[in-house]
């Protein structure tokens, strides 16, 4: 290495010792000055211009010590009125010590427009810091207000080195904010997510609707909802309701109905049918029309969401004002149904007065028995059967109820007991399926133990051993009716004289205790079944007959007295008059 090359490295190496010798003596003369203060800098994500803006925003802040480091910060944000230029003297503001350098503020509103500032002053290692979350006040002294109550008291613990430790100016930032609208959306369907549920297209004068509401500021900012029938123009139109209530029931009562003209006011209930509470009365049902159903959310600042509307788009809900005593509720999508329907429409004539005229409720509209058998239901079900089905129910003082052989045994099992335990009264007329099927089901409301589990394939020979039950019945076959007292016995009645064999799926069913047996078919000379089969059974606070056989087939007034005679007996002696439903109430 040549000798220049020696003394300009050897140059280079005394600079730099040189300068390394002042910054060390200004270093160690740095130690005996007074402590330098912190700054600190507040950023709005994800830029630095602030506007009017939604109640959540989030916040960045980081602080710079000239000769040391940053502990920690101290945050505080208020609602204020008109321009903010520093901090109050003096400052009674509450802060939080953390050691985070960022966070999601969530801005309290109870008006649509207010302004916050947040004020963020760093604290460096002159102070040792706090637990996360801590309260802080500065006034008259700081002080860590351990139980929040804005005082010093001996809860509390003085903080004498915070003040000599902190950002005595502090950074700030005015946020004018405006409140966040709520919203509001109609449960979704559980069986299908992307569908929500949706009131059948055609009601009686009850229906179930439910809901779900959120707001972007929190929804403990949630206050209440507002649900209106049509007309939303008309202020005493809407009606205000609870936020706990979010599944409601507008129920007619047929006193009201029946006197009423073309619209009538609905009464709100909320809940199931067992647990219903009684919230008030809307206006504005439309009878024999199409209506629309409205809801909507309030916050705390007063503010509505745009409204839910059922139904919406294409859909409609039309309301039949109910006309009749009984309802003829029709589970049955067998080939001959609408020669079965009919054949109750003309027997149900015969029943007069207590049978005036008769409502029709298609449950099977819109399936077919292979969508049954997978637990589908018709359209016309509404898709809270607890409590709109009930309530239905309870429109009347009847309801006859035939089905298939494919029953919907879920919507039954909902509806029947709490429709008979308050006064109603049912005929259940059912079929079986040809395999083992003893249908423990039906015991939650018929007044039945069990039923039958012969295996009644349809492979069956002409004449193959005895079982309990068939799959063939004879035309002309008579069910005998049972009774040891001549004053309530049934009329007897035979299966229709054609077809020449009904292909239905008899069992025998087996009384509950407290039940008895009024029909049991003859003897079967064949040899396909065994003696004769019980088939109809009543409860013994006569509420329910349960009929093992499809009534419509029984219709043969040669051999038997024919549908109208059973009608009768049933609805005109055996389901007592005073003992129906008192309509004042439902």
């Amino acid at each position: 290495m040549s000798g220049d090359v020696v003394h300009k490295w050897t140059a280079i190496g005394l600079t730099l010792l040189a300068l390394a010798g002042v910054s060390c003596r200004e270093h160690i003369a740095g130690t005996n000055s007074t402590n330098g203060k912190p700054s600190t800098y507040l950023w709005l994500y994800p830029d630095s211009t602030v506007g009017t803006g939604v109640s959540k925003a989030h916040l960045h802040w980081w602080g710079e010590d000239p000769d040391g480091l940053v502990r920690g910060f101290l945050f505080s944000f208020k609602a204020v009125y008109g321009g903010v230029t520093a901090l109050p003297v003096p400052d009674t503001l509450r802060y939080t010590w953390t050691s985070k350098n960022d966070t999601t503020i969530l801005f309290p509103l109870d008006t649509l427009f207010r302004k916050f500032t947040v004020v963020v002053r760093s604290v460096d290692n002159g102070f040792g810091g706090l637990p996360d979350g801590s309260v802080v006040r500065l006034t008259p002294f700081a002080y860590w207000d351990k139980n929040d109550d804005g005082m010093f008291d001996a809860d509390d613990q003085k903080l004498p080195d915070l003040e000599g430790a902190m950002d005595t100016k502090g950074a700030s930032l005015v946020f004018p904010i405006r409140n966040s609208p709520p919203s509001v959306t109609f449960l979704q369907n559980p069986n299908d997510p992307t569908n929500i549920l949706r009131q059948p297209d055609t009601t009686f004068t009850v229906a179930t609707f439910g809901w779900t509401a959120s707001d972007p500021d929190g929804n403990n900012t949630l206050v209440s909802y507002r649900i209106a029938l049509n007309d939303t123009t008309d202020p005493s139109n809407w009606l205000t309701i609870p936020l706990r209530d979010s599944v409601i029931t507008l129920v007619v009562p047929r006193l009201r109905s029946d006197a009423a003209g073309a619209t009538v006011s609905a009464d709100v209930w909320t809940g199931t049918f067992l647990g219903r509470q009684f919230v008030g009365q809307l206006p504005g049902m439309r009878l024999d029309a199409l209506n629309k159903f409205f809801v909507e959310v309030k916050d705390v600042a007063g503010e509505y969401s745009i409204p839910g509307v059922l139904p919406s788009g294409t859909d409609h809900w039309y309301v039949k004002r109910p006309r009749g005593t009984l309802l003829l509720v029709s589970d049955y999508v067998n080939s001959d149904a609408a020669a079965a329907l009919s054949t109750y429409q003309a027997s149900l004539t015969a029943v007069s007065p207590q049978v005036a005229s008769v409502d029709i409720l298609n449950i099977g509209q819109g399936v077919a028995l292979a969508d049954k058998s997978g637990g589908r239901v018709g359209t016309l079900v509404p898709p809270f059967v607890d409590p709109a089905l009930i309530q239905t129910f309870l429109l009347y003082d009847y309801v006859l109820w035939y089905t298939d052989q494919q029953p919907s045994l879920g919507v039954a099992q909902l509806s029947l007991f709490p429709y008979i335990q308050n006064g109603g009264k049912v005929l259940f007329s059912t079929t079986f399926l040809t395999t083992i099927d003893p249908r423990g089901a039906l015991r939650d409301f018929a007044p039945i133990d069990s039923i039958s589990s012969v295996d009644l394939s349809t492979t069956r020979p002409a004449v193959p051993p005895a079982v309990a039950g068939d799959t063939r019945i004879p035309a002309n076959f008579i069910l005998y009716a049972d009774s040891s007292d001549a004053s309530d016995i049934y009329p007897q009645l035979a299966f229709n004289s054609t077809p020449s064999t009904h292909v239905i799926f008899m069992r025998p069913v087996y009384r509950r205790a407290d039940a008895k047996y009024i029909y049991h078919l003859q003897a079967d000379s064949r040899g396909r079944y065994f003696g004769t089969p019980n088939i109809g059974v009543i409860d013994g606070q006569r509420t329910i007959i349960f009929m093992g056989l499809p009534l419509h087939l029984l219709n043969n007034t040669t051999a038997g007295k024919g549908l109208a005679a059973f009608f009768t007996k049933v609805f005109a002696s055996e389901f007592s008059p005073s003992q129906v439903i008192n309509r004042t109430v439902f």
